[in-house]
């Protein structure tokens, strides 16, 4: 484990109580338990096929000793050749590092991962340029980022990013898209949001009498994601947009 920055990593930890509550073994074992089973049923996203397809093609034609990273990446692993690398020692970290300045060499990297990460940075166009630099030539990134999502700061939520912009956003930083889309579709955005603002903007005790309706609705409904997440205007109303993407 590598920490770059032992004053970033204490100031980050201090001022993230939501992270520093989900990023624990603690939580995960409560994830396991029936009730919030069922909440992550709730919360199944049907994400397009075209995403998932494109986060796989970042590991072929790859060496077994490729240099594979996660930016943001744990508690969880999402694939075992990617290496965690987030802003504290959490679980399943492997390396302690900031987004805006990856502990590589320029040239080193095969692939990267990164999801749910640049609506929390404040400079995103550096991270892009961090990413461009560290990578091999014909090494490959995914990249998910939320669209229409609520605030959700870990500590802070600084921005969100349309299909458009995330592709100009690493265009601009000289990498080549190869296949940019919808991730996650339209149906969870209503979804999402309704059951966020019957959470904060009923009052008690009716909001919780709301919620549990609404969590049967959100599940019936949810399913209308794998038709809908075909059409090529999903990303207009899309949770998420994704892409993939090359070094020249």
């Amino acid at each position: 484990m590598l920490i770059a920055d032992n004053k970033l990593v204490d100031e980050y930890a201090k001022s993230s109580d939501v992270m520093n509550t989900e990023y624990t073994l603690e939580h995960f074992k409560k994830q396991e338990k029936w009730f919030n089973r069922l909440r992550r049923y709730e919360w199944k996203d049907y994400r397009t096929e075209d995403s998932i397809r494109a986060q796989k093609a970042i590991f072929e034609k790859l060496d077994k000793d490729a240099v594979c990273i996660s930016i943001g990446g744990g508690p969880s692993r999402v694939d075992q050749n990617l290496l965690n690398l987030n802003i504290g020692p959490f679980p399943n970290v492997d390396i302690v590092a900031d987004a805006h300045s990856l502990p590589y060499a320029s040239n080193s990297v095969d692939a990267i991962h990164c999801e749910a990460v640049f609506e929390h940075l404040y400079t995103p166009t550096l991270a892009v340029h961090e990413i461009c630099r560290v990578m091999k030539k014909g090494g490959k990134v995914f990249i998910c980022t939320p669209f229409l999502q609520v605030y959700h700061g870990y500590p802070h939520h600084y921005q969100n990013f349309t299909l458009t912009g995330h592709i100009n956003l690493f265009e601009k930083a000289g990498l080549k898209i190869i296949s940019s889309g919808t991730c996650v579709g339209p149906t969870y955005v209503l979804r999402r949001m309704i059951a966020v603002f019957i959470t904060n903007y009923t009052p008690f005790p009716i909001n919780k009498i709301l919620r549990v309706i609404w969590a049967g609705v959100s599940i019936a409904i949810a399913p209308l994601d794998i038709l809908l997440r075909k059409k090529n205007n999903s990303h207009i109303m899309a949770s998420t947009t994704y892409l993939l993407a090359e070094k020249p």
